[in-house]
């Protein structure tokens, strides 16, 4: 893995990336997704996209939760309406910090 610079930390998330590589690193709780940066913006798109009350569901516990689809179809996050809108904060938050890092140094 690359010498990366946090952009974001917010609840379970860190989202950090690689100025060499240009890679974005995801962890949230013990997942680790990598992203180059179209696919980071692709993935930044689809989750601001998604309203939370037309796409959650009641799980198990009584606790309406969304489904977010990673790249990998077999691994998917599971969010509460707070979890989920933290989870769009520190993507937003690590996107703005990275055009921040980019202009600095130019």
């Amino acid at each position: 893995m690359c010498k990366t610079r946090v952009l974001s930390t917010k609840g379970d998330t860190v989202i950090s990336s690689c100025l060499g590589c240009q890679m974005y690193y995801l962890w949230h709780n013990n997942l680790l997704l990598n992203f180059t940066s179209e696919a980071f913006e692709s993935f930044r798109e689809v989750v601001n996209s998604l309203p939370f009350h037309k796409n959650s569901l009641p799980f198990p516990d009584d606790e309406e939760r969304i489904i977010l689809h990673t790249p990998n179809d077999d691994i998917c996050f599971a969010f509460c309406y707070e979890e989920f809108e933290t989870f769009k904060q520190a993507i937003d938050e690590a996107m703005y910090m990275n055009e921040v890092y980019v202009l600095m140094s130019k």
